[in-house]
C-alpha cells in the first residue's frame, strides 16, 4: 500500500522580476487575517531588488513597498517578516541590524535596533514571530540567541548561548510560536529544529544531520500550524517535511510546481523563450524545490512555500486526515 498523503498540490505563485508582479530570491512569506499573501524577496549580490510584494493567493498584484535603501522605510538584506496583531509589517535587516514596521499599506511607522550584543542589539537578525502576549520573538543569528522584545523594540528577555550542545545555537534562523505559546527555532549549522517554553527552558530536539527521513540540512524555517503539525523547510536537501507534534517525521514534500499564471502569461507574449523552455526539456527538474525557506498555512488547509531559488511560492491543501498525535 502507498504511503497516505497529506497534501495535495494545489497551484504557484511566481516568476523571476526585478519589480511589480513576481519575486527576486523570496525567503519569507505571511498571509495576513484576509488571506492576502505578503512575500519578501530578499535578492542577491548581483542586483538591489528587495522588497515586499503584496498579492492575493489568485496571483493579483497590489501593490510592494521595503526597496533597497539606508534610510528609514528602506531595506537592504532583508532575512524575515512579521505580521502584528495589528496587521502592522515588522521586517528584520541583517545588514542594518534593526526591524522596520510599516503599516499594512507599506507605509513606514519606525525602526528599532542596533548593532551590538547588549540586551537589545542585533548581530544579523533573521526570524521573527508574534507570541499571545504580542510580543516580538526574534532570532538574534550570530549573537545565538533569542531576545523577546516589545513592538516598540524595548528589551524584555533573552536567552541562548553559541555551541552545538542541547539548547545551544550555532547560525539559528527560522522561528515559529504555537498555540501553547512554545518557541520552536531552526537551529542552521546545528541541523535540527529545538523547542522551548517561552522562558527559554529546552523542551524538546528535532531531527539530526543527514538527507535520511525525518533528518535534516540546514533548516531555515520552522511553522506550526493551528492542529500542532511541524512544517520544516529542509533548506540544504531541497524539500520540506512535516512532522506531528511529538517530533516523528509524517511526509515530505519535494515540489510538484506547474507553471504560474504570471509565468505562463509571459510565454504567451514571449514565443522564443517558450521555444527554448522546450528544447531544455528540464520540466521535472523545474516542478522541484530549489533552496525552500519558508512555510505558512492558513486557516483552510493551504501550505504555502517559499522557494528562494526559483523565485515562487508553490501551494498545497491539506487533506483532511489526522497527523498521528
Amino acid at each position: 500500500m502507498p504511503p497516505l498523503k497529506h497534501h495535495t498540490y494545489s497551484h504557484t505563485i511566481g516568476i523571476a522580476s526585478f519589480e511589480g508582479r513576481g519575486f527576486m530570491n523570496p525567503v519569507d512569506l505571511r498571509l495576513d487575517r484576509e488571506g492576502v499573501l505578503f512575500v519578501l524577496s530578499r535578492s542577491n549580490a548581483g542586483n538591489k531588488n528587495v522588497r515586499v510584494s503584496v498579492q492575493t493567493l489568485d496571483s493579483e498584484f497590489l501593490y510592494e513597498f521595503g526597496h533597497w535603501g539606508t534610510d528609514p522605510g528602506r531595506l537592504t538584506l532583508p532575512a524575515a517578516l512579521a505580521i502584528g496583531p495589528d496587521q502592522r509589517v515588522f521586517v528584520a535587516d541583517e545588514h542594518m541590524h534593526n526591524v522596520t514596521i510599516f503599516e499594512h499599506d507599506g507605509t513606514l511607522v519606525e525602526r528599532w535596533g542596533q548593532f551590538g550584543s547588549g540586551p537589545g542589539e542585533f548581530n544579523r537578525p533573521s526570524g521573527l514571530a508574534f507570541d499571545s502576549g504580542g510580543n516580538v520573538r526574534l532570532v538574534d543569528h550570530l549573537n545565538a540567541r533569542i531576545q523577546t522584545l516589545t513592538p516598540e523594540g524595548r528589551f524584555i528577555s533573552a536567552f541562548g548561548t553559541f555551541g552545538s550542545e542541547p539548547g545551544q545555537f550555532n547560525f539559528p534562523w527560522g522561528i515559529a510560536v504555537d498555540s501553547e505559546d512554545t518557541l520552536w527555532v531552526a537551529d542552521w549549522r546545528n541541523d535540527r529544529i529545538q523547542r522551548f517554553t517561552g522562558e527559554g527552558e529546552l523542551i524538546s530536539v528535532l531531527g539530526e544531520s543527514g538527507s535520511g527521513e525525518g533528518q535534516l540540512r540546514r533548516p531555515s524555517g520552522v511553522h506550526v500550524d493551528r492542529d500542532g503539525n511541524v512544517y520544516v523547510a529542509d533548506w540544504g536537501n531541497e524539500r520540506v517535511q512535516l512532522f506531528d507534534r511529538a517530533g516523528l517525521h509524517v511526509e515530505t514534500l519535494y515540489g510538484d510546481a506547474t507553471l504560474s499564471k504570471w509565468c505562463q502569461e509571459f510565454l504567451d507574449v514571449n514565443p522564443e523563450q517558450r521555444e527554448d523552455r522546450e528544447k531544455a526539456g528540464l520540466f521535472e527538474e523545474e516542478k522541484r524545490f530549489w533552496r525552500p525557506s519558508a512555510v505558512e498555512t492558513s486557516a483552510d488547509g493551504l501550505v504555502l512555500i517559499a522557494e528562494s531559488c526559483r523565485h515562487r511560492v508553490q501551494i498545497y491543501q491539506r487533506v483532511k486526515t489526522a497527523v498521528p498525535a
